[in-house]
């Protein structure tokens, strides 16, 4: 217990040094003196303020800084005393007590000089280090071009300083002819992975050119670029395995089956019929209708063509194998003709799923339909869990909990990469797609625990997401609501009475909870859509235009629950209004927090939610949407400002001077400085969408970085001249 509790104190002390490193690289960047704003909260100098003047000072600088709200708790904590109050002159000792000698004219190679530009991790086990060794070898010596402008072509487009994502590296690896197996990538990430889903391309290059370097001052490469053999020392060779690339990227390449279809060579008839039955149920098949019409002799016999054609028109023929076909046919073969087959009795032994024949004779037999077996019978291609080994379960059980401390410790939420493969809602995506879900999200597991998932969650459908993500991730946000909740059992809510109930709390609670959640993620001013219908500012509404404001506000909320929130907030002068006021306070508590501070009666709001950054779902570019984008601004830079003078323009459609413009206007400008002739309409729309700033409920273009990122290509003469 006492090395689990010392491995977390650890986690959490690299969690706070790593956010402190982001508030000085900001402060080195930027310039910004963020300790000068805690003196004039601190007259006496007592090197302590409150907590949330800390938490507010320390988050109006959190979107320039990249820090998140969880480690701006954790920042808080670590200085905060018993008392409540934060040490913050200890803070500023941390983050402010380095010299920043900005004097000094450096070059600037990433942008962040105190990010290591060269982090690498360290591999303890030498096996696995002679391994990378002989992988980087290899790489440069079968890598005949450049490999740096491909990856600043990404960092252009993404503005990620010295990394690409794991896709990316994957992708300009395959590109290059650069053949790289599971393990030896896993390798590669496992050395250059940085921030926990990134890899540092500057390090890996950087030690690939080193390699090359090396190998030419000591003349131990041939002119075909292979290393010579008669040398005393020559390192073993090691030969590269070529994958075909899935889906741009050859961590796809997994060793279980594309689908899920585990093979059942031990059925027997038994079960054979129970699949059979299991179908018919599911289908609602008569199987007299298929049968009967190749019996025109009503001789309860068919032959066995007749018997598996019947079997294919009723669409359980794919579900049986040619060795399923044959034990059936030993099932019911004729004993006096063996080439001929009791169709009758097939029926009579399948139709028991829906009934028992001759149940007259019978009357006091309970029927189960279906019966127990053929309704919790799993889908076809499933592997029976309850029966498969030890060491697959514990298998599973492992990858299921590093899932899920990757989940809780990177604040993932998986549900939307699945639902975008997931066109048809059915619950299922390719097993490949799930394990590509997995690398992309920094999830790295090895092929025994990719197949023991699959195994567990795996049918002739493909991955089960839905009932994966139950176990993995049972977040509320992370289960489809195929089916509306249950409803809760409340008791009646009785104010008058002083002794409430704690279940009645709980509820109204769970009310005004549910009400903030959708709120805040709608970014809802409730206020607005109720305030009209006060129109002598009295503070109270009547009951029905709150009911009708509240739906307005796109706040759902089921006529019993609304019910509930109307007693709570009804008015003690008139029993038919309702206070919206206080039901609008009681949300904006998620928003802004009041306190009042101490000594004084100054009452002060503090903001728990800011402004979201500028990015938005409509920018995002895939690789091909770069590559365009990437020879339009090349085509572009041909004619920067400098030349052609195009903020002139811009500017003059920038009335109000925040730095977009329209898309119309863009296309103006452009042939106002006869430049709209250099591009295509393909091109031009994926300029747009990659300089995209949402503005309101409209797309607009930022103008100052798009002339911006043409002035520096124009100055680096990567230009395209033929085109």
């Amino acid at each position: 217990m006492e090395s689990i509790d010392e491995e977390r104190v650890n986690l959490n002390l690299n969690e706070i040094w790593k956010a402190c490193r982001k508030i000085q690289d900001a402060i080195f960047r930027y310039g910004f003196d963020i300790c000068a704003e805690f003196c004039p909260h601190d007259p006496k100098g007592k090197g302590l303020i409150s907590e949330s003047l800390f938490s507010a000072i320390l988050g109006k600088y959190k979107r320039i800084i990249g820090l998140s709200d969880f480690e701006l708790r954790e920042v808080t904590d670590y200085f905060r005393l018993r008392d409540g109050r934060v040490v913050y002159k200890q803070f500023c000792k941390v983050v402010c007590s380095e010299n920043h000698d900005k004097s000094q004219k450096k070059d600037l190679a990433t942008g962040l000089e105190w990010n290591d530009p060269m982090h690498v991790n360290v591999i303890p086990r030498p096996e696995d280090r002679r391994q990378l060794c002989l992988v980087l070898i290899k790489i440069a010596l079968v890598s005949h071009l450049p490999l740096k402008p491909y990856f600043q072509d990404y960092e252009l487009i993404s503005n990620n300083v010295g990394t690409v994502t794991v896709s990316h590296f994957s992708r300009v690896l395959h590109f290059l002819k650069i053949p790289v197996s599971d393990n030896d990538f896993l390798l590669l990430l496992k050395r250059y992975l940085k921030d926990s889903y990134m890899v540092n391309y500057v390090a890996f290059i950087t030690h690939i050119e080193s390699i090359i370097e090396y190998l030419k001052q000591r003349n131990l490469t041939d002119n075909a670029q292979q290393i010579v053999k008669d040398f005393p020392g020559c390192i073993i060779d090691l030969e590269l395995p070529e994958l075909p690339p899935v889906e741009g990227t050859n961590m796809a390449q997994r060793i279980f089956k594309d689908y899920c279809d585990h093979p059942k060579e031990n059925r027997t008839d038994c079960d054979v019929v129970v699949c059979i039955q299991h179908q018919v149920y599911k289908n609602r098949v008569r199987i007299r209708e298929f049968l009967e019409g190749f019996d025109l002799l009503h001789t309860g016999t068919v032959t066995i063509n007749q018997f598996e054609r019947a079997l294919h028109n009723m669409g359980v023929g794919k579900f049986i194998t040619q060795r399923d076909f044959q034990l059936l046919c030993y099932r019911y073969r004729d004993p006096i003709d063996t080439n001929r087959i009791m169709w009758r009795i097939f029926e009579d032994e399948v139709d028991r799923v829906f009934t028992v024949k001759r149940l007259e004779k019978t009357p006091l037999m309970q029927v189960q339909s279906p019966p127990k077996n053929i309704k919790e019978m799993p889908r076809v291609g499933s592997l029976d869990w309850q029966e498969v080994s030890e060491k697959t379960r514990d298998l599973c059980e492992e990858a299921l909990r590093k899932i899920q401390i990757r989940i809780r410790n990177r604040r993932l939420h998986l549900h939307p990469f699945f639902k975008n493969y997931d066109k048809v809602n059915s619950g299922h995506i390719h097993c490949r797609q799930a394990n590509q879900i997995f690398t992309t999200n920094g999830i790295l597991l090895s092929n025994d625990e990719l197949n023991a998932l699959i195994d567990r969650y795996g049918n002739e459908l493909g991955f089960n997401y839905t009932r994966f993500l139950e176990d993995a991730d049972p977040a509320e946000y992370a289960i489809p609501k195929l089916m509306p909740p249950a409803s809760m059992q409340t008791a009646c809510l009785s104010f008058k009475n002083n002794a409430a109930d704690t279940e009645n709390e709980e509820y109204v609670i769970q009310l005004l909870t549910k009400a903030k959640r959708q709120a805040i993620v709608k970014s809802i001013p409730v206020i607005d859509f109720l305030q009209d219908f006060d129109r002598h500012r009295e503070g109270e509404i009547l009951e029905v235009d709150f009911r009708r404001g509240v739906d307005n506000a796109d706040i759902k909320m089921t006529p019993k629950e609304m019910d509930t929130i109307c007693k709570i907030f009804r008015s003690p002068k008139r029993a038919c209004c309702v206070l919206y006021r206080d039901f609008c306070k009681a949300l904006d508590e998620i928003f802004v927090q009041i306190e009042t501070v101490a000594g004084d009666n100054e009452i002060i709001a503090v903001p728990l939610v800011h402004l979201a950054n500028l990015d938005c779902v409509e920018c995002f570019m895939n690789f091909e949407e770069r590559t365009i984008c990437s020879q339009a601004l090349m085509k572009l830079a041909r004619k920067p400002d400098e030349i052609s003078n195009l903020s002139s323009v811009f500017k003059d459609f920038d009335r109000e001077n925040c730095g977009t413009i329209r898309k119309n206007q863009l296309i103006r400008g452009l042939t106002v400085r006869d430049m709209h002739y250099m591009i295509s309409s393909r091109e031009f729309e994926a300029v747009f969408k990659c300089f995209g700033v949402q503005r309101g409920l409209d797309l607009e273009f930022n103008y100052r970085e798009f002339l911006n990122i043409l002035s520096i290509i124009y100055q680096n003469g990567q230009t395209k001249r033929n085109y």
